[in-house]
């Protein structure tokens, strides 16, 4: 018995730093890691010039676009668990609590595409209960200790460069969102409230460093990267001291413009020192391939696959998520996800047992974690999109996004409330309002 528990304390302190830790049980112990992916918004488009006269040449500032945009949510969890944790969740964490997720603001100037070299920028900051999941170690990261954080999202400088290829190389350096994965930390740019075991455990967030897209042609894109590691700062603040990066393509305009691909790997050291001495020569690689299929006018397919191993963790995990997304109307579209993770060695999937485990997880100090065995997850959600235009005769950019969503373990584990149940359901939705 003594060895058991000498052995679960070892695979749990093993976790601190990674995706997630392993065990069978709630614990305050050492942590594990997580990460983020997150979309531009577009600058907003120029006003049309009268027809009876010609448009003025716009300047550098006149395409720099503004946004604020707010979400609020519930996830409501019919077992009411007793530590109220939605386990495997990070966004929709809190079960039968109303959330503040967002107050999004966004400053972006968008590079320009031709024979010209042209300079851009994104500025993101984040405040609310999102902020807990999307840390840059080093950088705000202690403002807040509580349910409600600030962060920067995004601070970046894009370079357009004309040369090499016949698109030419576009340069995004500072912090910028995760480059794989198919959904966001903008609620906007994704289909459904919830996130998928994917995005939540097996892709990274935030990066700090340079990734260069060369434009070979209309077809093919090159990605190259080089950053600190997922959300870190270089310097003191990397929880390792050693680098990553990223290689990918993407495939575009195929099947007569309906189908695109993108497939990207990385490669780093992402554990703590904290916890393992030998952190930097412990490479953890991810793989992501998203491909979108424009299947009509009014339907999209989405199908993305992931592995990731951690030699650290000496753990692997794999999945595939598949969307369908459904346009009714101007104001009504259907989204439904269907998925299934296998997290083979119970090292990925956890639940953060309070305000500042991510975080700490990502450190490598102690907090409460929720961690599971080995499990196959199965997961299958469904909502609507709801984007009225107008209320009362006046303009409003409002979503009102219901969901339900149905979470298993297919192989017998009990993951799900407090480690009791082999099944999770959960409904509720958000309210995204912009302006």
């Amino acid at each position: 018995m003594a060895t058991s528990r000498r052995r679960t304390r070892y695979l749990l302190a093993v976790l601190a730093s990674a995706s997630s830790p392993v065990a069978a049980q709630t614990a305050t112990t050492t942590p594990p890691v997580q990460e983020d992916r997150g979309a531009e918004k577009p600058a907003a488009p120029a006003e049309t010039a009268p027809t009876t006269t010609a448009a003025p040449a716009q300047g550098w500032s006149d395409t720099i676009s503004y946004a604020l945009q707010f979400e609020g949510s519930v996830a409501f969890n019919p077992a009411n668990p007793g530590d109220h944790l939605n386990f495997g969740h990070e966004f929709s964490d809190r079960a039968n609590r109303p959330l503040f997720n967002q107050a999004l603001a966004t400053i972006a100037r968008p590079v320009g595409t031709g024979p010209d070299w042209d300079v851009g920028f994104n500025l993101q900051g984040l405040f609310g209960t999102d902020a807990r999941y999307t840390p840059t170690i080093g950088l705000l990261d202690g403002t807040f200790k509580g349910r409600y954080q600030v962060v920067l999202t995004q601070a970046n400088v894009v370079v357009h460069a004309p040369v090499l290829t016949s698109g030419g190389i576009d340069f995004k350096i500072g912090l910028a969102p995760g480059a794989m994965g198919f959904e966001g930390t903008d609620p906007a740019t994704r289909p459904l409230y919830t996130l998928s075991y994917i995005t939540n455990f097996m892709v990274p967030f935030q990066t700090v460093g340079v990734i260069a897209t060369a434009h070979v042609n209309n077809t093919l894109d090159i990605y190259a990267g080089i950053d600190a590691g997922n959300e870190v700062l270089p310097g003191k603040s990397d929880n390792n001291g050693e680098p990553a990066g990223y290689l990918g393509i993407g495939l575009n305009h195929l099947l007569n413009d309906r189908l695109t691909i993108l497939a990207m790997t990385r490669i780093g050291p992402e554990n703590s020192l904290r916890v393992f001495a030998n952190a930097n020569r412990k490479q953890r690689y991810w793989n992501d391939i998203t491909a979108t299929f424009k299947a009509s006018d009014r339907t999209t397919l989405v199908g993305e696959a992931n592995y990731i191993r951690d030699d650290g963790l000496d753990a692997s995990a794999f999945g595939f998520a598949g969307y369908v997304m459904h346009k009714q109307s101007d104001a009504v579209t259907f989204n439904m996800r269907a998925e299934v993770m296998r997290d083979s060695q119970g090292a990925f999937a956890v639940g953060f047992g309070s305000d500042t485990a991510f975080t700490n997880g990502i450190i490598g100090k102690p907090d409460i974690f929720v961690v599971a065995p080995p499990t196959t997850y199965g997961e299958i959600a469904a909502g609507l999109a709801w984007k009225p235009t107008q209320l009362n005769g006046k303009s409003v950019a409002v979503t009102i996004r219901p969901e339900v969503r149905y979470e298993r373990s297919l192989n017998g584990t009990r993951p799900y409330n407090q480690l009791t149940d082999r099944d999770q359901f959960i409904f509720g939705g958000d309210l995204i309002v912009g302006f």
